[in-house]
């Protein structure tokens, strides 16, 4: 994780352009981010790991909220599109005759799209940091990250109504199924400082769905 750490968090390239001092100052709040977190993050400290005076900052963004609120977009967004494909991709093939292995090969691969780019290290501080600063829960509601659980739970939804899981509250069930998978991962990764390789991300993975099948499998 150090490595993406690094690429997160690398000092941005000197620029003129419009368009390139605001993607500069994006890679560096990322950074400043997740060397201090969103709470302690400061304005002052992205002006200076920008190399721009801070009213340039509010020149581009207005305020400290509409900043962090970029920030988790260029985070969370382009995860959306790819968890949809691996839900079409997975739980929602329900041809599969073997449901638990198509639930483990989902959550292996959500693990994974959470843990193994470049911003991974920033979604976990994302992640983390929500419950305490209020900037992050205004940006999180407006790139609607709830739609993943909405997709769980539409899917499981529909297996209970085939007969294949027991699932009484499906809104219920993707919480628990998050906590299980991505909550877990979470512990294991130190919240993104240490890198999970395929055993240990198989590991959380079997467990969990191993949890999620003795609560809502069918006899």
């Amino acid at each position: 994780m150090a490595k993406t750490q690094h690429a997160v968090a690398a000092r941005p390239r000197r620029t003129h352009g419009g368009r390139d001092r605001r993607a500069q100052i994006l890679e560096a709040a990322a950074g400043v981010f997740i060397r201090d977190g969103f709470v302690r993050g400061s304005v002052d400290a992205i002006a200076a790991e920008a190399n721009v005076a801070k009213q340039t900052l509010y020149n581009h963004f207005g305020d400290r909220e509409s900043l962090v609120i970029a920030v988790v977009e260029a985070a969370m967004d382009p995860m959306a599109t790819q968890f949809s494909t691996v839900v079409g991709e997975t739980i929602a093939a329900h041809d599969c005759a073997d449901l638990e292995a198509q639930f483990i090969d989902f959550g292996r691969r959500w693990v994974r799209l959470m843990l193994c780019d470049d911003a991974a290290a920033l979604r976990w501080r994302i992640l983390a940091d929500a419950p305490l600063e209020e900037s992050l829960q205004v940006a999180l509601r407006r790139v609607d990250q709830e739609a993943g659980l909405r997709s769980i739970a539409e899917q499981l939804a529909l297996l209970d109504r085939a007969g294949r899981l027991s699932v009484p509250d499906p809104e219920a069930g993707a919480r628990q199924l998050r906590a299980l998978l991505i909550g877990d991962a979470q512990l294991e990764s130190v919240l993104g400082q240490v890198t999970l390789d395929e055993k240990r991300i198989a590991a959380v993975v079997d467990r969990g769905i191993a949890m999620f099948m003795r609560a809502y499998g069918r006899p």
